[in-house]
């Protein structure tokens, strides 16, 4: 449910002085949109309540987890009684059984947005999904939308490829190993004529949601590429967006992703992913709730310990942890170099503290015209290089008989036992029929309601 908006007197004072008394632009027709991003444990948290709060702002989430009711743990969610009273928007607005795209981030955001600024507010949006602010920021690419007509070709002609592979190898289709499956795929997108979109999909396995949207994307345009459809970042902005990307040094990076994954997993990431997931059919990479980093790696952790109870030890739950860890340094490093590339972001130090952060992005929000660049910080010294080459994760809750490792061991404990009477594991889902956008928002409005009793964009408290 969203909150009031906030007072104010939460910020800083010397930051909060620093603040325009109007926040409309000066010197620019288009309405002002503050977009804040970073990688994962940077704090954008901390620094979007405090713009809210100077800036007299709303946020919206741009994190394709958020979304998702229930996933509170894993997704890092702020909680209701932190949020000083600040309305937050496109969070907890679909249950996990549901798709969620760039599309339908950029149709309800900016919503949203517009909610918020014909109510005489500031929008700042928050979160590390760069695809979605790419599309917030430019518009939506030339992409045709699905269609079940669309979808159903995309299938047949992927069947087809795998008759095809599995004929030259001499076996039935369905004795293709899912590696052969996934191979046939990416080859299939390549003879349509987009080889890039084909490489980096070998490097996204097992992303079938992906793979289908690449196919029929393709079928639809003749084979014209992703790259020819993509968004052109040239074209002018209809918002004076005011981007800004929080970072710090790389090892500092890693040392608090790993403290984080920690302590979610002491949390009670297990039990969420189990009573959330699994507990309704949804598969691990199944679809987007459970391709998120976390709940991937846990929910197969879990499948492997209901398949053999034996396996549950304090190694495999090292092991688990470690993975979530991995996974999420992994997307860290894609997303210091993904918004390395993105002109328009300023490249903000966090390490120099809340206070000096929020001051700088202050004084460049009141400035007549924005500045992007990353300067030097987004490349690594030659130094930076060689510590990342001997970066070790350190282990603090989870190490042999620590409390936590025993309170996570009787956790996991439980649900196997609990499991082991019940049927089927976790199963595949029927994919649902291609989701339009408007029917998204039809699916998220509800009882949100804007300050003038109006619908609004979906507003919820993380």
């Amino acid at each position: 449910m969203a909150t009031s908006a906030a007072s104010g007197g939460g910020a800083p004072a010397a930051a909060a002085a620093a603040a325009p008394k109007d926040a409309s632009p000066s010197s620019s027709a288009r309405p002002k949109v503050l977009i804040l991003t970073g990688p994962t444990a940077v704090g954008k948290t901390k620094a979007s309540l405090a713009l809210a709060e100077a800036l007299g702002g709303e946020i919206i989430s741009a994190d394709s987890v958020q979304v998702y009711r229930r996933l509170d743990i894993g997704s890092d969610k702020i909680r209701p009684e932190e949020q000083r009273g600040i309305p937050h928007h496109l969070i907890d607005v679909l249950d996990p059984e549901a798709e969620f795209s760039a599309g339908d981030f950029f149709t309800l955001a900016r919503s949203a947005a517009e909610d918020i600024l014909r109510r005489g507010r500031t929008p700042i949006v928050v979160g590390g999904t760069g695809f979605y602010l790419r599309w917030f920021i430019h518009g939506k690419p030339a992409t045709p939308g699905a269609t079940p007509a669309s979808e159903a070709a995309a299938h047949e002609r992927l069947e087809q490829a795998y008759a095809e592979a599995a004929a030259a190898a001499g076996k039935a289709a369905a004795d293709l190993a899912p590696e052969e499956r996934w191979a046939a795929g990416c080859a299939l997108i390549d003879a349509l004529g987009d080889a890039a979109s084909a490489e980096r999909l070998r490097g996204e396995r097992n992303n079938q949601y992906r793979l289908l949207r690449v196919v029929d994307i393709l079928l639809q345009t003749g084979g014209r590429t992703l790259a020819e459809l993509d968004l052109d970042a040239q074209r002018p902005t209809d918002y004076d967006c005011r981007c800004f990307f929080l970072h710090r040094p790389r090892a500092e990076l890693y040392r608090r992703i790993d403290g984080r994954v920690e302590e979610m997993m002491a949390g009670g990431l297990l039990t969420e992913c189990q009573e959330v997931l699994l507990d309704a059919g949804i598969a691990p990479n199944s679809n987007c709730a459970s391709r998120a980093i976390g709940y991937r790696q846990a929910g197969e952790a879990l499948q492997r310990w209901h398949a053999d109870p034996e396996s549950l030890t304090e190694q495999s739950v090292i092991q688990a942890v470690q993975a979530v860890q991995a996974a999420s340094r992994q997307l860290c490093h894609k997303q210091m170099t993904w918004f390395r590339d993105e002109e328009l972001f300023r490249w903000i130090d966090a390490t120099q503290g809340e206070e000096a952060v929020l001051a700088e992005m202050l004084q460049r929000w009141a400035a007549p015209q924005h500045e992007g660049g990353c300067g030097d910080s987004g490349r690594l010294t030659k130094e930076q290089e060689r510590e990342m080459r001997r970066y070790v994760t350190k282990l603090r809750l989870y190490y042999k008989g620590s409390p936590e490792m025993q309170k996570t061991l009787e956790e996991a404990r439980q649900l196997v036992a609990a499991r082991a009477g019940q049927a089927a594991p976790a199963r595949q889902p029927a994919r649902p029929p291609p989701r339009t956008a408007a029917a998204t928002a039809a699916a998220v409005q509800g009882a949100n309601l804007d300050s003038e009793g109006a619908p609004a964009a979906p507003a919820a408290a993380p």
